[in-house]
């Protein structure tokens, strides 16, 4: 199903006929323009909603993004009472549906939780993800014998957290979106960008330079520090992250098509 152009009875169907025991939603856009980013990260998830009225009682998992906080104090976790100040049209269409999913869920016509992730890295990455864009680099510095390779500004921190992790969450969650209207989802501890790349370089066996130039994500390079606060998830949902961001990037580069 062609999630951008389904209507909302076609989305009824699909779950009476379905009866799934929880919806998760990761569907959703990264880049685009503001049309298509708004299209699938809100337009989408309204008519999800208006579905779960008439499909009846299912609990939804959204996942949101850490881009709807926006800039936020450095060196402060960012707690979930946080007020969102996002300052890309990905962060705006990310929190615009989060809005629609708590105001849907005070009035008790769905049940939801929407996770808000910070940044997965894992297998599969998105090709404009800085894992795989470093990977991209490592593989052609090594294929052409080359001693650098070239990135955009490595200088902000973020919270990497494993993508097998973020799952587990969403797992656990499914069975109790009715405690916490949003969950931040990391690993608690802020990375330099810079580090995470030494992280992949290393685990390629590359020992050349890594040249940084201006260039950066839209959705997130008025951002330079980030670390969410995962307090919450520990004391509701009794977990904590588990998987070194280094044993990720290894795995990250054992799986490249080298």
């Amino acid at each position: 199903m062609d999630l951008t152009r389904a209507s909302v009875e076609e989305l009824i169907v699909l779950i009476q006929a379905s009866r799934p025991d929880a919806l998760i939603n990761c569907a959703g856009r990264t880049s685009g323009t503001s049309e298509q980013l708004w299209e699938i990260n809100t337009t989408f998830v309204d008519n999800l909603i208006q579905a779960l009225r008439v499909a009846g009682p299912t609990p939804l998992v959204h996942l949101g993004s850490a881009a709807e906080y926006g800039v936020q104090p450095e060196g402060v976790p960012i707690t979930e009472s946080a007020k969102p100040e996002p300052v890309s049209n990905y962060g705006r269409s990310k929190l615009a549906a989060t809005r629609k999913i708590i105001a849907a869920t005070n009035d008790g016509d769905i049940a939801a939780t929407v996770l808000r992730v910070f940044n997965p890295i894992g297998l599969r990455a998105p090709a404009d993800s800085l894992a795989r864009r470093a990977i991209d680099q490592l593989i052609l510095a090594q294929k052409h014998r080359r001693r650098s390779i070239s990135l955009g500004s490595l200088n902000s921190s973020r919270d990497f957290v494993a993508a097998t992790d973020v799952a587990n969450v969403v797992l656990q969650t499914t069975k109790l979106v009715e405690h916490d209207p949003v969950i931040n989802v990391g690993s608690g501890h802020a990375l330099s960008c810079r580090t995470l790349v030494d992280m992949l370089a290393d685990a390629a066996g590359f020992t050349g330079e890594i040249i940084e130039t201006s260039d950066g994500s839209e959705r997130s390079t008025d951002v330079h520090w980030q670390q969410a606060d995962v307090s919450l998830l520990a004391r509701n949902y009794n977990w904590v992250p588990n998987t070194p961001i280094a044993q990720v990037a290894k795995e990250l580069w054992s799986a490249a098509d080298v």
